[in-house]
């Protein structure tokens, strides 16, 4: 190389040409040889242009022979070479030490690791769930019980009488309240703290990285995984977050997926009526025949739907340490929306059963479910009544059936094995978590992809919900 730099330098001295830009002999050489533009012009300009052209020609074939490859590629990989030589020298290696966010990503992330540790992750947040949920609803409606509902039951017949219009208004200000102090509030506002722990820790971007390949067979990617870790929380916001999926394909594959995804509404009636009544483990099997009836859906619909899957292209967050005000006020904003719409909706719904259950119409409307609820499903008929009213809130569903047993049984009733068996409690979860989430979901599905697909996936989901669930009271006993 440096003897074709030094013989074309020489060669332009002998020439006797004027050297353009007052650079030296060596530099010109090298720029002729690079095929400059500007070098090369100059030459040719040139009294002695034939001369001149015909020893950058040699120059460059000798480079050529001795390193098989064009002059200018060689000379930018001696120069680069060079550049990295004199760094080497120049500067000195530190290793900087690891941050322990940066172990604890690499840990996540790591299919060796990751996937054990989200199994931990899951599995502490259905026992959070589960069990200190529990324990709010026990003490939330021992209290009310105790103490508020004597009292007003006390104030109502006392202002109306011993009629059927006292025991109505009781539905809704003593059941209704009682209801949403036993399962709304303790499960809906574990759910919610828990689900902002995660979100503040930078953990469910190691989730989106880890099921990555897995949402690939159905048809997904790794992101898809972010609007179905939110569905847990709420459906509306997780169908609102598919936009971030580029394909129409992808945002009907994923919204199905969220209306099967248990939200915390119907993680309040797992956990407030199969975990609590049934057992933890009848619990968790519910959460697996959903996965499991997610995924096989998620897979056909891979296979009807044309088209396929996109890539994978996002940011990973680093690991942080949860600050604990922005973890609470997350926690406030998503549960007081829960209090001030939920709870009208949860009263409203008591004192429209009780007038029905008081006046006897009850069971006139229940008569037509029964082929369904009773001949199928093996649930009350009424019980078909309380799921259409979950329709407007899922936990509705069972807050009503805690009214109805309140109703039977007496204000300090709050146990639905007086109404229901194990295994009643168990099929009526099943399909109240498998079918349409709500009545605002369906409006959201409707508004992303048109009333057609909306109520498409609405009608799946109720044939999702009615199958698993007479399968279910057939094959399990509890």
């Amino acid at each position: 190389m440096e003897e074709a730099i030094a013989t074309l330098s020489d060669g332009l001295v002998k020439e006797g040409v004027v050297l353009p830009w007052d650079f030296p002999p060596r530099a010109v050489a090298v720029l002729l040889l690079e095929e400059d533009e500007h070098a090369l012009a100059w030459a040719r300009r040139l009294p002695e242009a034939s001369r001149v052209i015909a020893r950058i020609e040699e120059a460059a074939r000798g480079i050529v022979e001795g390193h098989d490859e064009p002059a200018p590629i060689r000379i930018a990989r001696e120069r680069h070479g060079l550049a990295g030589d004199i760094a080497s020298h120049a500067k000195v290696r530190v290793r900087a030490p690891s941050k322990t966010r940066d172990r604890v990503w690499r840990l996540t992330t790591a299919p060796a690791t990751g996937y054990p540790l989200l199994a931990l992750v899951l599995a502490g947040l259905f026992a959070g769930l589960f069990f200190l949920g529990g324990l709010l609803s026990d003490l939330l409606g021992g209290l009310w019980s105790a103490y508020a509902s004597p009292v007003i039951r006390l104030a109502v017949h006392a202002a109306l009488g011993e009629n059927v219009a006292a025991r109505s208004v009781l539905w809704g200000v003593d059941g209704g309240v009682n209801a949403v102090l036993s399962v709304g509030i303790p499960y809906v506002l574990t759910f919610y703290l828990m689900l902002s722990i995660l979100e503040d820790t930078g953990y469910l971007s190691s989730v989106a990285f880890l099921t990555d390949p897995f949402m690939h067979r159905l048809g997904l990617h790794g992101r898809a995984a972010l609007p179905l870790v939110a569905g847990a929380g709420c459906n509306v916001p997780a169908i609102m977050g598919t936009r971030v999926l580029a394909t129409t394909r992808e945002r009907i594959l994923a919204s199905t997926l969220v209306c099967l995804m248990p939200c915390s509404a119907r993680a309040a009636v797992i956990a407030g009526a199969v975990s609590k009544y049934v057992g933890w483990g009848a619990a968790i099997l519910i959460y697996v025949i959903v996965a499991g009836i997610g995924f096989g859906a998620g897979w056909g619909l891979n296979r009807v739907l044309p088209g396929r899957s996109t890539g994978l292209v996002m940011e990973m967050f680093p690991f942080r340490a949860p600050c604990y005000r922005t973890m609470l006020r997350g926690t406030w904003l998503r549960f007081r929306g829960f209090v001030w719409v939920a709870t009208p909706v949860v009263l409203a719904g008591s004192l429209a059963l009780g007038v029905l259950y008081e006046t006897g119409l009850v069971w006139a409307l229940a008569a037509p479910l029964a082929p369904i609820v009773e001949g199928w499903l093996g649930l009350p008929a009424v019980a078909g009544l309380t799921l259409i009213f979950a329709v407007l809130r899922k936990e509705l569903a069972l807050q009503l059936l805690l009214t109805l047993a309140i109703a039977r049984h007496g204000a300090g009733t709050t146990d639905l094995l007086q109404f229901m068996d194990r295994g009643q409690i168990f099929t009526y979860a099943l399909v109240n978590t498998l079918y349409i989430p709500c009545i605002a979901t369906v409006a959201v599905l409707a508004r992303e992809l048109g009333w057609r697909r909306a109520l498409l996936i609405s009608a799946f989901t109720i044939v999702l919900a009615l199958a698993a669930g007479g399968v279910a009271h057939r094959i399990l006993a509890f």
